[in-house]
């Protein structure tokens, strides 16, 4: 199979090991050799580094995703606690100088900057109101929980760790994702040069030629997109994914793949299973190991020129 994004990378690497080591049983007892003495071995050796960025792109992503969940959970509960903050002065305080304190409840995606103003604004707020309470109010200032302002301080400085975190994950998928890229590159170089070499050292009928892996799929169209479903089954601990069928005349097989990211994003998208013609399901754990898992697929219309079109995305979520 050719080149046709992240989920292709190792398959199309594994292709061409294949066919060099073919080469070089043909030219035993010597072997192929390219510029610099890029060699088999080196190319295997490049393999496994890629493999070996891949997982760890997925691990940041993981971790990513993680703390993009606990934000935005810790979002959600101090935004509760915050608007509840401000019904009680604006009520039980009410005629006090600390109602026109009381900030305007903060959009729940406003930025990281904004969202750590407005959490120091109520913790000043009602530092104040415990230290000077308004005649008639007894400190200190409780919300149901019973819930303090220590709990809030507490939730408040988690918080900013969590936005950290974030910030650290993000850093760290870019840095994982440059890196993928830059030994992809490097070796998509190497099987250019090794196409080339091929084809200089064998007639152009020549079996080895005849057979050299492409790195591009072949001219020609692209297919229909089929319509994928899923529902996670409970009891199988699986999602079961099912499409519609192809009717390409040159329909090879399928493909189904998924996105650690939701929404999903082909950029990072990984090989599941390769689904011959005919077949229209597939049930799968991939992405889904734990409660609270979540993954995205796609299932991709393969022809025998390898162009491609992949479906909808469906999310299933590990319940």
């Amino acid at each position: 199979m050719p080149f046709s994004g992240p989920s292709s990378y190792l398959p199309t690497i594994d292709d061409f090991i294949a066919h060099w080591t073919d080469v070089d049983a043909a030219l035993a007892p010597g072997n192929l050799t390219l510029a610099g003495g890029y060699d088999l071995a080196a190319l295997e050796s490049d393999r496994d580094d890629l493999s070996d960025e891949i997982t760890q792109l997925v691990a940041a992503i993981n971790e990513q995703e993680s703390a993009r969940t606990s934000r935005d959970n810790s979002k959600t509960a101090l935004r509760e606690r915050m608007r509840q903050l401000g019904a009680y002065i604006n009520g039980v305080l009410a005629g006090s100088h600390y109602v026109g304190r009381v900030p305007d409840l903060i959009p729940f995606g406003a930025n990281e900057g904004r969202w750590i103003v407005v959490m120091r604004d109520h913790v000043d707020i009602w530092t104040d109101i415990n230290a000077s309470p308004p005649a008639g109010f007894t400190p200190p200032l409780v919300l149901n929980g019973p819930y303090t302002l220590a709990n809030f301080v507490t939730d408040t400085t988690a918080l900013e760790t969590t936005f950290q975190a974030l910030s650290n994950a993000d850093n760290d998928v870019n840095r994982e994702r440059d890196e993928r890229d830059a030994i992809y590159l490097r070796v998509r170089e190497q099987l250019v040069r090794y196409r080339a070499a091929v084809a200089g050292l064998f007639p152009a009928n020549h079996p080895l030629v005849l057979s050299l892996p492409r790195l591009t799929p072949l001219p020609g169209h692209t297919p229909d997109a089929v319509v994928l479903s899923g529902v996670w089954n409970g009891e199988t601990k699986l999602a079961e994914l099912s499409w519609t069928a192809s009717d390409d005349p040159d329909l090879d097989h399928y493909e189904v793949r998924r996105s650690p990211v939701l929404p999903y994003d082909t950029d990072v998208e990984l090989a599941v299973a390769h689904v011959p013609a005919g077949t229209l399901e597939h049930a799968t754990d991939a992405g889904l190991e734990n409660p609270s898992d979540q993954t995205s697929f796609k299932v991709y219309v393969v022809l025998n020129t390898s162009n491609e079109r992949g479906s909808n995305a469906v999310d299933i979520e590990y319940l």
